[in-house]
């Protein structure tokens, strides 16, 4: 693992939100969103909080590449649509622990997709 990956790694765990930036599906232009997000292992997790309805969700379906940026620690990486059921489940579980079930019921009203970032993308 190399320093920026232990830097970025070790600015998630002082966070419970992160700003992910997409590019737009139609215009082109970068918008940036906080989002909640769970890490485990070389990767972090995120749910789209409609599902395949949320914006930035549509926008990785057309170009799979974000930016996230925990504090001053910035990664842009090519990430993985999960489309699994029972994936999604496991990883809508990991957000009921670390954010507490009610929370996700409240602010999660469809749990369909998935989004793994890893963390061996590029700095910046």
């Amino acid at each position: 693992m190399g320093q920026s990956q232990r830097d970025m790694r070790a600015a998630l765990q002082r966070r419970s939100e992160i700003e992910i930036t997409v590019k737009g599906r139609n215009s082109g232009r970068s918008y940036s969103y906080p989002v909640w997000f769970v890490l485990e292992g070389e990767a972090l997790y995120l749910l789209p909080v409609r599902g395949t309805e949320t914006g930035w969700y549509k926008n990785l379906r057309q170009a799979p590449t974000l930016q996230v940026r925990a504090g001053q620690q910035a990664l842009t990486a090519n990430v993985r649509l999960i489309e699994d059921q029972s994936r999604v489940a496991a990883i809508a579980e990991r957000f009921r622990e670390k954010y507490g079930a009610s929370q996700i019921q409240t602010y999660y009203p469809l749990i369909n997709v998935a989004v793994e970032v890893p963390l061996t993308g590029r700095p910046g």
